[in-house]
């Protein structure tokens, strides 16, 4: 399991998480469980129980430090803040 914490001004941090081969987000208003984040490309997720895409930006070394949310009616824009392997 792989997870990446990003955070998007002040009162909004996701935490990623990669597992068998599948990314969650979890965001404790969306509630306790991880939600399934499935791809509408190879850069951006979205979930189906919530008004939520995220769409990751690539480095030009390949690392991902930055992504881009749509929280319902909010567009932010984060950094990644951790990375844990």
């Amino acid at each position: 399991m792989h997870s990446l914490a990003y955070i998007f001004s002040v009162a909004f941090k996701f935490t990623v998480t990669e597992d068998n081969g599948k990314l969650y987000v979890q965001y404790p208003p969306f509630g306790q469980e991880p939600l399934e984040l499935l791809a509408e490309s190879d850069n951006r997720f979205f979930t189906t129980s919530q008004p939520f895409v995220i769409e990751f930006q690539r480095e030009a070394d390949g690392s991902i430090k930055r992504a881009k949310a749509r929280n319902g009616p909010e567009d932010l824009e984060g950094e990644k803040i951790s990375d844990t392997r």
